[in-house]
């Protein structure tokens, strides 16, 4: 019994030794850091402020589908929707980030460099394309804003979720939750905004094109 016990205390000292932060020695060093979390932390704060930002620019374009000049019920629908996604990101990856002890700043995107933001769609897009533009050419600019989210989504998840040996990081509750709130949603709604493209770009080639536009608006208020 008394080996068993030595056994553990021995582990339960190898363990503190290797988590120490300097906790034991003062309380103020005690935080709610550990695996490899703080790698990702620059990356964390850029994707939410993108889904911040996400949030505003998608509900600018659906205000666009609601005009007297373009009264688009089924099209302001779906960016809303859209942007009320992001916005419930936003708020999930602020908690999430506070929760793994990280400090959260919400300062938009005007710090972020080239070489940690590969695919920064809100820097070099000018938001007045999104007051000029017509239904198809709203799909295509919301599909290519989604697959750039995505694919920054995909590098972060990949960054944190692989350990190639000492030295390496790994923190798998930090891709679990990317998996479970942000990718999962991601591919799914870039899938529907492909079908949504292909299906009007068909009915546009249409002689009853103005009556085919009507009857997708009143499919997309229906579908979301």
């Amino acid at each position: 019994m008394k080996y068993t016990l030595l056994a553990v205390a021995l582990v339960a000292g190898i363990c503190l030794a290797q988590a120490d932060d300097g906790c034991e020695t003062n309380a103020v060093n005690c935080n709610a850091l550990f695996s490899s979390v703080a790698h990702a932390e620059r990356d964390l704060e850029i994707f939410t402020n993108q889904q911040l930002e996400k949030s505003f620019d998608f509900l600018l374009l659906s205000y666009v589908f609601d005009q007297y000049k373009l009264d688009r019920p089924g099209f302001e629908k779906l960016y809303r929707t859209i942007s009320d996604k992001a916005w419930e990101d936003t708020q999930g990856l602020i908690k999430y980030r506070s929760k793994r002890g990280l400090v959260v700043e919400l300062n938009g995107l005007q710090n972020a460099t080239d070489n940690v933001l590969e695919t920064r769609t809100l820097k070099t897009m000018n938001r007045g394309v999104l007051l000029n533009t017509d239904e198809m050419g709203s799909l295509k600019l919301a599909l290519a804003y989604e697959k750039a989210l995505a694919l920054e989504s995909h590098r972060i998840h990949k960054k944190i979720s692989h350990a190639h040996g000492e030295g390496q990081v790994y923190d798998p509750d930090v891709a679990h939750y990317l998996d479970e709130e942000i990718i999962e949603y991601q591919s799914g709604v870039i899938r529907d905004l492909t079908g949504h493209i292909h299906n009007l770009q068909s009915i546009l080639g249409e002689s009853t094109r103005d009556l085919g536009l009507h009857l997708f608006d009143e499919y997309l208020a229906k579908a979301q």
